[in-house]
């Protein structure tokens, strides 16, 4: 049935090529929230009312901005964000995941790429006007912890402390790509509170002089709730931030994360090709 609605939208100035992630809160069969990412760096939340029309049909707002004015904050979002409904204890939200790049620019090193994680508590949270509450202004950089340096495990309790607090204070986190040109270039996945995702290195930022011409990609497995490395990868019996990813044997930019399904009650996730 076609519900018309006259949702006009300012901050939507830019391209978006990047699929929309639709909810189906009740799993009645209709679309209740839309998440869309655009080529600005902005992510937007639409709320549908089914059974409404016009201009109560869909709202919306601009729900953060992780763009800028100069190269290196230029970001866009190619590829759709992954979305979970994360309900345990007093937390209750959407977590919203996503990561920057220019895909149609892999080998610059110009942006400085992150991956973000989003606790979007308005879609359980009434206005007023029986409305799902959207922010008032749009969350930016700042609202996000900085979990690059992965001091949430830190061996000091001191700072270990500091930092748990300061991530509850924020609407999320967010991981600095830190090697130049490093970019996202899929779309993330999440499962079991754990956030997979591929990023492409190109061949000017390797260390090794037997870099292939067409770059590396990486595989990241992060926890959910704090960005921390969830195995370790590097063997070095610590989880510290260079347990968060490894090196896909593949070269060039990889595939979205996928799941196979093995004989019914086990699943392997694939990044690529393989570690």
């Amino acid at each position: 049935m076609y519900k018309s609605q006259d949702l006009n939208l300012s901050e939507m100035q830019y391209s978006i090529p990047a699929r929309s992630s639709v909810i189906d809160r009740d799993n009645d069969g209709y679309a209740d929230h839309m998440y869309v990412v655009d080529m600005g760096g902005q992510m937007f939340r639409l709320d549908i009312y089914n059974g409404e029309s016009g201009s109560d049909f869909i709202k919306g707002a601009l729900v953060a901005d992780w763009g800028g004015s100069g190269a290196a904050d230029n970001r866009r979002f190619y590829y759709g964000p992954d979305v979970s409904e994360i309900a345990l204890g007093d937390d209750l939200y959407y977590a919203v995941a996503v990561g920057s790049g220019f895909r149609a620019g892999p080998l610059s090193t110009t942006t400085d790429d992150h991956f973000y994680m989003f606790k979007d508590t308005g879609v359980f949270t009434i206005d007023a006007n029986g409305e799902y509450t959207l922010p008032s202004t749009p969350y930016v950089e700042t609202d996000f912890y900085d979990a690059t340096a992965h001091l949430l495990s830190s061996s000091d309790a001191a700072v270990q402390g500091i930092e748990s607090a300061a991530l509850q204070s924020k609407a999320g986190w967010m991981l600095r790509l830190t090697t130049g040109g490093e970019k996202v270039l899929s779309s993330p996945m999440i499962l079991d509170y754990k956030i997979f995702f591929t990023t492409y290195v190109p061949a000017s930022s390797s260390t090794s002089s037997c870099a292939p011409p067409t770059g590396n990609s990486r595989a990241y497995l992060v926890n959910l709730f704090n960005a921390n490395a969830v195995s370790d990868l590097n063997n070095n019996g610590d989880l510290d931030s260079g347990d968060r990813s490894a090196q896909l044997k593949q070269t060039g930019i990889a595939p979205d994360t996928q799941i196979l399904i093995e004989a019914i009650v086990t699943h392997v996730v694939w990044l690529g090709w393989a570690f």
